[in-house]
């Protein structure tokens, strides 16, 4: 919000309306003048408080306006590397935030600002959460690199053949046994693989769910500035807004349960090995 709308800002103007009348009042019952001292000062306090507002106002609007939208994995994961798929939607994930933050701010509307405040926040939090979701893949997409997944198919299926027709005995024994462990190799790569398809597609439908958020959010800010009375179905709007980006947290949530599932060697539904 600029200096301008600092100035027509109607909180501010009651708050220094009511400070400066009660510090007039107060130096009108002290002082033998009564109202010829109570009123100057009561101006001059309302005046001070006024433009203490304004200042303050526009400083916390220029520091807020300038607040980086980034968000990156914690230590802990790796930082995906630029242009791979988690990378792309980690910055789609970072421009959307950034829209509805200046939605948000953008509004003179100091009520409506407070409403749609908490999207902000919760947009927020999501983005947390696919920094997260970035660095996972990351880590998933490393680990999956150490295994030559065409050699250990190359090697099973000549294991599968070697023991075709071959009798029970030491040399039998032996070849399953390097068999099972060709196995094992395939089936952790298979589940890194739906680990990341699982956490990719998440992370997909979050960031386009957060998209559409932003084109829903200007619907709101029109809808509230160009209708009469317009509060509670402003109010009612913003708790849509609310509810669905806790739905989409939640769905985060559970696909990262889904994708540890998987790596624990658990079945991820609708993913094909």
């Amino acid at each position: 919000m600029g200096v301008k709308e600092q100035l027509t800002e109607p909180w501010g103007l009651v708050a220094a309306g009511v400070l400066g009348g009660m510090g007039g009042a107060v130096a009108a019952a002290l002082a033998p003048a009564g109202l010829l001292v109570g009123l100057p000062v009561g101006l001059a306090v309302a005046g001070a408080v006024y433009g203490i507002r304004i200042g303050l106002g526009a400083l916390t609007d220029r520091g807020s306006s300038h607040r980086p939208v980034t968000a990156a994995p914690p230590p802990s994961l790796p930082t995906p590397p630029r242009g791979s798929d988690a990378e792309r939607w980690l910055r789609r994930a970072e421009a959307a935030v950034r829209t509805l933050r200046k939605q948000s701010e953008g509004t003179g509307d100091a009520v409506l600002r407070g409403q749609i405040g908490e999207v902000d926040d919760q947009a927020a939090g999501a983005l947390g959460d696919l920094a997260r979701f970035a660095g996972q893949v990351t880590l998933i997409e490393q680990t999956a690199s150490g295994i030559n997944h065409q050699r250990l198919r190359q090697d099973y299926n000549q294991l599968e053949r070697g023991l075709s027709g071959l009798p029970p005995g030491p040399l039998r024994e032996e070849r399953e046994r390097a068999r099972r462990a060709v196995a094992d190799q395939l089936d952790v790569a298979r589940r890194l693989r739906e680990a990341r398809e699982m956490l990719l597609a998440r992370m997909q439908s979050a960031v386009l769910g957060m998209e559409g958020l932003v084109a829903r959010m200007a619907e709101l800010v029109a809808l509230h500035a160009t209708t009469i009375g317009g509060a509670p179905l402003t109010a009612s709007k913003v708790a849509e807004l609310t509810n669905d980006l806790e739905g989409l947290r939640a769905g985060l949530a559970e696909a990262e349960r889904l994708s540890r599932s998987a790596l624990s060697g658990g079945d991820v539904p609708g993913v094909q090995p």
